[in-house]
């Protein structure tokens, strides 16, 4: 190696020794002022409830209070342009759902931004399985190996109701691995669905949990699987879909916190810090597995980098092998 080279090689280490001890000294004197956590989606809803429930917990780790702000519209578009026209100082952050990493790319023609580099990746916080649900009648699927007869049958076949894409499109996989041919029945949120599985509108729902709490609580419904990799700890007697032969059926719902790109990395690490104490708080829990979500099994961002890579390469050949588009 020449001397060239060594003075380049000398230049690049320094400049690197510079950044990082610029992250480091940056992360030391975060925060000094409020945090602002801009949720995209309405107030009062089980999205909302937990990103105000752990703000309120990591504000305790952070000693600075994290203002929640509400920016709902656009599948969360208005929300991200929001956090991404803010500098990258760890002031403003996002909290978001999986759909806008790893879903609006493939349902968008054109989108503002790009998932893996416009975002630093900070924690993966929470985590919640779509649920099979049906009513609690004699006509009605008393389990999944009921769905699977009547959507292999003739006649009236299987009606089930899905709103989020995540949960239409887990009813094309359940039919794929199930050999069915249930008609997904498209509604634009969770209370439509529900008023329509109590109705007896379609045979089950493909949904989230805490809709139909309530009705599995009086004894109307019930639970019959999930569709997550593991059983929801909230749920601990109703199986996967993979216990019951459905192998590698996974598509659970996420939540995440991100900032801009270019947010020092010490920032992030102790955000990710505060975010994993704060999931883990027994009344963060309780509160959480009653709408239907947990804490991530691991809350750093390499974490989320990764699942948000994995979660791209998944989703996107099927939404558009489905024809899914939003623009």
């Amino acid at each position: 190696m020449n001397v060239r080279h060594v003075s380049r090689l000398l230049r690049a280490c320094f400049a690197l020794g510079c950044a990082l001890a610029a992250s480091a000294a940056a992360a030391a004197d975060w925060p000094v002022r409020p945090v602002r956590l801009v949720v995209p989606f309405v107030a009062g809803g089980g999205a909302d409830v937990a990103a105000r429930l752990i703000a309120l917990k990591v504000q305790e780790r952070l000693g600075q209070p994290i203002i929640v702000e509400n920016k709902a519209g656009g599948n969360t578009l208005i929300g991200v342009q929001e956090v991404l026209r803010a500098p990258p100082d760890g002031y403003t952050l996002l909290w978001s759902i999986d759909q806008t990493f790893v879903l609006n790319p493939a349902l968008y023609e054109k989108l503002p931004y790009d998932p893996k580099k416009n975002f630093t990746p900070i924690s993966l916080a929470v985590v919640g399985p779509n649920a099979v649900v049906a009513r609690s009648q004699p006509k009605d699927p008393a389990s999944v190996a009921d769905l699977v007869e009547r959507g292999k049958s003739g006649g009236a076949g299987l009606n089930i109701g899905a709103a989020a894409i995540v949960s239409q499109i887990l009813v094309d996989t359940f039919n794929d691995a199930a050999g069915t041919q249930a008609r997904r029945v498209p509604f634009k949120g969770s209370a439509e669905v529900a008023q329509a599985l109590m109705a007896g509108t379609v045979d089950a729902a493909f949904d989230g949990i805490a809709p139909y709490a309530q009705f599995v609580k009086s004894g109307r419904a019930s639970f019959l699987a999930v569709s997550s990799a593991r059983r929801f700890s909230g749920l601990p007697d109703v199986p996967t879909l993979d216990e019951l032969g459905f192998k590698g059926i996974d598509m659970s719902v996420w939540f995440a916190i991100v900032g801009p790109s270019g947010l020092p990395a010490g920032i992030a690490q102790r955000v990710a810090g505060a975010v994993e104490w704060a999931v883990r708080q027994p009344d963060v829990v309780d509160k959480l597995l009653a709408f239907g979500f947990e804490p991530a099994p691991r809350n750093d961002p390499e974490t989320l980098r990764r699942q948000i890579s994995t979660d791209l390469d998944r989703y996107g050949p099927i939404i558009r092998k489905l024809g899914f588009k939003l623009d």
